[in-house]
């Protein structure tokens, strides 16, 4: 039996109507802390070393830029746009994207703990290199995604479409992908230990990667049937 999944911890967030209002002229600078902000409907550049911490983002903008060093601790992200947008050495902790444009996007060397993503397109994104621990995606689209040489510990996929999804030489711990479309996963079997699959997730790993044919019991009765 698969052990329970730890319950993610969410943001830890106070009223949006008691947080500041958005940023001086929407523009980040490298290496400030940013706490109790709620951004709405801006756009923002790439910079070094920012702090975000009790933070709303609704429907934030930030394509094609690069973040170096992003912390975000205690922050709600919804109908945000991030498409081909690099996080590099990134941290995220108590962290929900919703709804939001993901593709291209690039989480590289960074840690993800407590950290849910739910109805986003994330098409092309890539996770290369990061940690992921209680982390949850749901009803995401994930197809050509990549998780080269990633950790995945307490990991949850549900209902994700992961057609083409990269995994080689990932490492599992609890990683849960029942209930995901896999059809074009690129994994090495061999490394598989750690990962939760249901039947027709494994029967497909099976003849995808080792030949086997997997046939249920009835059909194999009724090919013996037919010869007699």
């Amino acid at each position: 039996m698969p052990k329970k999944h730890k319950v993610i911890e969410l943001p830890n967030l106070p009223l949006s109507e008691s947080m500041n209002k958005g940023i001086p002229d929407n523009q980040l600078s490298e290496l400030e802390s940013y706490q109790n902000v709620h951004l709405s409907n801006c756009q923002l550049e790439g910079t070094r070393g920012v702090d975000f911490q009790y933070a709303y983002f609704d429907n934030v903008k930030a394509i094609n830029t690069y973040f170096k060093k992003l912390s975000l601790q205690d922050v709600k992200i919804t109908k945000s746009d991030f498409a081909n947008t690099e996080w590099e050495e990134s941290l995220l902790s108590r962290v929900e994207f919703i709804n939001c444009r993901l593709l291209g996007f690039k989480a590289i060397k960074s840690r993800l703990k407590n950290v849910m993503f739910k109805g986003c397109q994330g098409q092309f994104s890539q996770f290369n290199l990061s940690k992921f621990e209680r982390v949850i995606f749901e009803n995401c689209q994930l197809e050509d995604s990549t998780f080269l040489e990633t950790s995945l510990t307490n990991v949850k996929f549900i209902n994700c479409r992961m057609n083409n999804v990269i995994l080689a030489d990932a490492k599992f711990k609890d990683t849960d992908f029942r209930g995901s479309n896999i059809e074009g996963l690129q994994i090495n079997i061999n490394q598989l230990q750690g990962a939760i699959l249901d039947l027709f997730q494994a029967a497909y790993i099976l003849q995808r990667y080792t030949n086997v044919i997997v046939k249920p019991v009835d059909e194999e009765t009724a090919d013996n049937a037919e010869k007699y």
